[in-house]
C-alpha cells in the first residue's frame, strides 16, 4: 500500500508539472512550433493519470488525481486546478473505472466490451461541450474578450492575405464549443491509449488491451448519428451541442470503419504497404475519413467482418 500510494502521489506531480510546461511553453509565443509543443504537453499530461488507474487500480487514479489538483492549486492557480480537475481528471477517473470493470463465467474473465468504453468516452465528449457552452454563456466577459479578440485577428488576416472571413468573432466564437469537446475527447483517447501501450511495454497493465477489431457499436447508436446528421443539415443556425454529437458520433464510426478495414485487409496481398497507403492518403484527403465513417456505418447493417473475415485466427492490430 505504502509503495502504490507513493506511485500514486508522485504520477499526480508529474501530471501537474506537464501540465505547468504546457502553459509555459504557450507564453510569448504564437508560432506553429509553440502550438505544438503545448498539445503535446497537454496530451503528455494526462499519460500519468492513466498510468496511475490502468497499472495500479482505480484507487490511485484517485489519489493521483487529488494530488495534482493540490499541487496546482498551490503552483498555479485553485480556479486552474478545479477546472482541470473537471475536464481532465473526471474523464480519466470515469473511463479508469469502466475500462477495469469485468465479470467472470466458466473461468474466464471478460473485461468491459471496448465498444461500451468508447460509447462513454462520447458522452464524455459531448458534456464537456455542453461545460464549454455554459462557460461562455455564464461568462460574459470572457466571452466579449474572445470575440474582440478573434475580431482583430480576423481582420489581420484580411489585410495580410487579403483574404475575406466567412465568419465573425460572435460566430467563431459561438461555434468554437462543438469543436473543443471531441479535440479534447481526442486528447484523452490518445493519452489513455499511449497509456496502455506503456504499460504492456513493461508489464504493468491490468488489463488486456481491448482490440479495435472486436468493437461493434449498437444499431440505435447508428440510427443517432444518423438523426443528428439530419438535423443539423435542416437547421440554418449551427447548434454547436448537436454539432459536437454529430463529430463525436462520426468519430466513433470511423474507428470502427477502420476495424473493418482492418479484418477484411487480412485477404490482401501486400496488407501493410495498403493499410499505409490508406493513412497516408486519409492525412492528405480529409474527405477519406468521412468516406470511412459511412463505411463503419454500413457495419451495423451488412458486417463486412463477418461475411469477408478470414477463417483463421486475426492477428491483433
Amino acid at each position: 500500500m505504502g509503495k502504490e500510494l507513493v506511485v500514486a502521489v508522485a504520477l499526480g506531480i508529474l501530471n501537474t508539472a506537464l501540465v505547468a510546461l504546457s502553459i509555459l511553453g504557450n507564453v510569448g509565443g504564437t508560432s506553429f512550433g509553440t502550438a505544438f509543443q503545448t498539445v503535446a504537453f497537454w496530451i503528455l499530461s494526462l499519460i500519468p493519470l492513466f498510468v496511475s488507474g490502468l497499472g495500479f487500480g482505480l484507487r490511485s487514479a484517485l489519489i493521483s488525481v487529488a494530488t495534482s489538483v493540490v499541487v496546482a492549486a498551490i503552483a498555479i492557480d485553485t480556479g486552474f486546478a478545479l477546472a482541470y480537475a473537471v475536464i481532465a481528471g473526471l474523464p480519466v477517473v470515469i473511463l479508469v473505472r469502466q475500462a477495469l470493470l469485468w465479470r467472470e463465467s466458466d473461468g474466464t474473465r471478460f473485461w468491459y466490451p471496448v465498444d461500451y468504453l468508447l460509447i462513454w468516452w462520447a458522452g464524455i465528449c459531448i458534456g464537456l461541450t455542453g461545460l464549454a457552452i455554459g462557460l461562455l454563456y455564464w461568462d460574459d466577459a470572457l466571452r466579449q474578450g474572445m470575440v474582440e479578440a478573434f475580431d482583430q485577428m480576423l481582420v489581420q488576416m484580411q489585410e495580410i492575405q487579403g483574404v475575406t472571413p466567412a465568419l465573425t468573432g460572435e460566430e467563431f466564437v459561438s461555434l468554437m464549443p462543438q469543436f473543443l469537446g471531441p479535440i479534447w475527447g481526442m486528447f484523452i483517447l490518445l493519452s489513455g491509449c499511449l497509456a496502455q501501450g506503456l504499460l504492456v511495454r513493461f508489464k504493468k497493465n491490468i488489463r488486456p488491451t481491448p482490440k479495435l477489431t472486436k468493437m461493434a457499436l449498437p444499431g440505435w447508436l447508428a440510427l443517432a448519428f444518423i438523426a443528428a446528421t439530419a438535423l443539423s443539415v435542416l437547421f440554418d443556425t449551427p447548434l454547436p451541442l448537436l454539432g459536437a454529437v454529430v463529430i463525436t458520433l462520426e468519430t466513433l464510426f470511423f474507428l470502427q470503419g477502420m476495424a473493418v478495414i482492418h479484418v477484411v485487409s487480412h485477404r490482401w496481398n501486400g496488407r501493410p504497404f495498403i493499410l499505409g497507403a490508406v493513412y497516408i492518403l486519409m492525412i492528405i484527403t480529409l474527405w477519406l475519413v468521412l468516406l470511412v465513417a459511412i463505411l463503419g456505418l454500413m457495419e451495423n447493417w451488412i458486417g463486412f467482418r463477418r461475411r469477408f473475415a478470414v477463417t483463421t485466427k486475426l492477428e491483433e492490430d
